[in-house]
Parts: structure tokens; sequence; C-alpha cells
């Protein structure tokens, strides 16, 4: 598959993010363990129990929000000394990122609903393929850890395959910085 980089995700991403309170204790736990620490397996592994036993007990009804055009994100914290960052996004059938990519830690972890995730490698300078597709139901979890500095990390793409469903993200910088592609074939 031929593919281009276009602009970053905040380009194309057509709705604002709203910024909800009451969410400081979860941000400011997970910001005590990793915002000065190395990005590794061992912190990406702590991230995911982190956050999957906080949403065992808060279920994301709270976030009951959905659009027709895209997912919708709630940002629950951001960090802007470390660039952390906690988003949920809300979901209806049918809602799809672009093939996208992120900083160097990038972790989504799915709360309810059923998703599609197709993930892609660099097959040259200009040339993606399908590397996996993994189908969720239910509650998981997937993180990946990539080059510091970069927003070309953990390349793929999501889509809602329920009526709704969400998933709450961690990012180690501003996710709407990374790169979006451009598939030049038929889908």
């Amino acid at each position: 598959m031929q593919a281009i980089k276009t602009p970053v995700l905040a380009d194309s991403y057509p709705l604002q993010p709203r910024i909800t309170e009451g969410y400081e204790p979860f941000f400011t736990g997970l910001l005590g363990f990793c915002a000065d620490a190395t990005i590794d397996e061992a912190l990406a592994a702590r991230i995911k129990t982190y956050v999957q036993g906080w949403l065992a007990t808060h279920p994301l009804d709270a976030f009951d929000r959905f659009s027709d055009e895209s997912y919708l994100r709630t940002y629950l914290g951001r960090c802007p000394r470390t660039h952390w960052e906690a988003i949920v996004m809300s979901w209806k059938a049918g809602n799809r990122t672009s093939i996208h990519a992120h900083p160097q830690f990038a972790g989504y972890y799915f709360a309810d609903g059923e998703f599609q995730v197709e993930i892609f490698e660099q097959a040259g300078p200009t040339a993606l393929k399908l590397a996996n597709v993994v189908r969720v139901n239910g509650q998981e979890g997937f993180a990946a850890i990539g080059h510091p500095g970069r927003f070309d990390n953990h390349i793929h793409r999501i889509t809602c395959l329920s009526a709704t469903a969400h998933s709450l993200h961690v990012y180690s910088d501003d996710a709407l910085r990374g790169m979006t592609f451009v598939r030049n074939d038929s889908e």
C-alpha cells in the first residue's frame, strides 16, 4: 500500500476537545509514577495495570456524548511540564480514526464496546503495509513504545464496531501532533 504522510492529527480532527473536571485524582496518580520515568516495557505494564484497575471501578457512562461525524475526545488531564495526557474517547458505530501515529508512548484501553484495530508498518519511504488486525470486545489494553521526540510511532487505525463504546488513551506527549497517513490505493 502506498501512503504519504500528511499534516498532523490536529489539522484534521474536526471537533474541539472538551476538558472535564473531577478526574484530577486519576491523572495525578498517573503522573505520580510516569511523569519523569523512563519509557520502557515496565512503565507500559504499570500504566496498563493502573488504567485497567481504574476502569474496573469507574465506568465511562459519564462520557455518553456521541457524534455521527467522529469519535469525541474528552481530556482527563494534560501536564504542561511533562506533556503526558489522558483522554477518554466516546465512539459511535462507524466512527473511525485516520491512519495515524503517536509520540514515544501510546496506550489505549478499551472500556466497553467492540473495536477493530489495524496496525501498520512502514514498508518504505512512502509505503505502509497492514501488519495486524485485532478485534476487541470489552476491556482490553494495548501500549506501544516508539522513538523519543518523534510523532510517527505506532501507525494504526481504530474503528468502532458496536452501537456505542468508550476508550481511555494515555500519551507521553500531545497525541494531536501525531502524523497522519493517506492511502493512495483503494481500501
